[in-house]
């Protein structure tokens, strides 16, 4: 900062202060003087004191200071402009500058530094607090930015929609559809990893997660997983499906906590340098309510962070949550290795109330969402505004809805193709539209749809309803999957 810059500053502030300390005995008010001079300590900064000019000058510094936080300028020449840059003072010349990487193609320098923090989306909020509830987490050496996570979803989870839920979301970790450790895998199963596999580095830091029971199996998978670009990898002691059962795995798993531990450890040494971590249950079913075995199985092999879901293999979704397993979980964890392995609740947490139930009352060190975020892009960035306190949720409008439809649909085409893509799409397509207006009308059609033309056709009939005839387009930012090189 020039020195000349410094020096009128602080004559600037020596006179606002001054003035503002001595404003009423300008005005010939003497009790404006008394109660300055009650104010000051039993009268030790009197009017012909020097501390009383010293006052002035910290009390007009404050002032400033609390005028430039309020328009948003963060340096002393910036504050210059401000108090000599009115309409009635005497512009300041501004050297012109050269447009550097950040200011160009019309894009500012706040709307770059609110991609950074939310992923590529400048209309998000910046999480400007943290507290108990929402901050940064460490699994081994990976530092998620936050501590709300998207679970891995069968199904739902590909690139595309963890692009968008990172994207719009901002939540801290993101994770791949299950993939099955397999003894045999030919093409099918190639190109099935290939799709699954499939990331990019905008949605990192990225998990990936096996399913299977085979240690031998499991930990070649790891590695496959390690070389494709995982970040961290999960085995799978959670899904509660028929087909998962029978074969003994997802949460089948559970019942055979020596097998936890002989499928981590494989894993472990097979990825030595990346957090593995294990997605589980409170026990197979209500008879078999054996979390704590299986923790300590896991965490003893070398797991470096637990995702229990709160609720047993047979319960439903809707059924409700017993946080009380997560705590034993959490103080089996604590009492093993002190903080080093976080233990995050699953299992309904997608209210903000749900959230601090986890915290306050099973001490989750953070949260893993699945089935809400899909209905929903928009819910991490919410949790985390309402769980900071630091403003109000985000409502997004009828053409925010739509613009991010389309480009989610862009990004499953280029994923899956055009045939496949567009089967695909229906069941997002629902989740955007699902509790909007006139919604069962188009439901059938939603089902139906086999082609581009034919989604775009149904996606401006369902939203020029929604908008009363007028279709108000939102600017649609498509993010691609591949390079143009690729």
């Amino acid at each position: 900062m020039p020195l000349g810059t410094m020096v009128v500053a602080l004559i600037t502030a020596d006179r606002i202060g001054f003035l503002g300390a001595m404003g009423f005995a300008k005005t010939e008010d003497p009790e404006g003087v008394t109660f300055l001079r009650d104010w000051s300590f039993q009268g030790f900064l009197r009017p012909d004191s020097g501390l009383l000019d010293l006052a002035a000058v910290v009390f007009g510094i404050c002032l400033l200071g609390l005028l430039a936080r309020g328009h948003g300028i963060l340096s002393i020449d910036g504050l210059f402009r401000l108090i000599w840059g009115g309409d009635e003072g005497e512009k300041l010349e501004k050297k012109p500058e050269k447009p550097n990487q950040t200011q160009q193609a019309g894009t500012s320098v706040e709307e770059k530094d609110r991609r950074f923090l939310w992923g590529g989306n400048p209309k998000a909020p910046r999480p400007i607090v943290t507290n108990r509830y929402i901050h940064p987490l460490k699994i081994r050496d990976l530092v998620l930015a936050n501590n709300l996570t998207l679970a891995p979803m069968a199904g739902f989870t590909n690139v595309a929609f963890r692009l968008i839920a990172k994207e719009v979301g901002g939540c801290g970790l993101v994770a791949t559809e299950m993939v099955a450790a397999l003894g045999n895998p030919g093409a099918q199963n190639a190109d099935r990893f290939r799709i699954l596999t499939q990331n990019v580095p905008q949605e990192k830091p990225l998990a990936m997660q096996v399913y299977g029971r085979e240690p031998d199996l499991c930990a070649a998978t790891a590695a496959a997983l390690d070389a494709a670009g995982a970040d961290l990898i999960d085995l799978n002691c959670g899904c509660p499906v028929k087909k998962a059962k029978q074969s003994g795995c997802g949460v089948a798993l559970m019942k055979e906590p020596q097998q936890v531990g002989a499928v981590v450890k494989a894993m472990r040494a097979a990825v030595p340098h990346k957090p593995v971590t294990v997605k589980m249950r409170l026990g197979f079913d209500a008879r078999n309510r054996n979390m704590l075995e299986v923790a300590q199985e896991a965490i003893e092999n070398g797991a470096d962070a637990l995702f229990v879901h709160a609720r047993t293999g047979e319960s439903k979704h809707g059924v409700p949550v017993d946080l009380s397993g997560i705590r034993e979980v959490k103080e089996l964890a604590l009492k093993l290795t002190g903080d080093r392995v976080p233990v995050l609740a699953n299992g309904s947490m997608e209210t903000a109330a749900a959230c601090r139930a986890a915290k306050d009352e099973a001490m989750a060190d953070g949260y893993q969402i699945g089935r809400a975020a899909c209905g929903d892009p928009w819910l991490f960035r919410n949790l985390i505004t309402e769980l900071t306190e630091s403003g109000t949720p985000y409502r997004p409008t009828y053409p925010e809805r739509r613009a991010l439809l389309l480009k989610h649909f862009e990004l499953i085409l280029e994923l899956f193709g055009e045939e496949r893509g567009v089967r695909v799409m229906r069941k997002y397509t629902f989740f955007y539209c699902n509790g909007l207006p006139g919604v069962r009308k188009f439901r059938d059609r939603f089902m139906r749809i086999s082609s581009r033309t034919e989604f775009l056709g149904l996606v401006d009939d369902f939203f020029l309803h929604l908008e009363g005839g007028h279709l108000d387009q939102e600017p649609i930012e498509h993010l691609k999957l591949y390079s143009d090189e690729e």
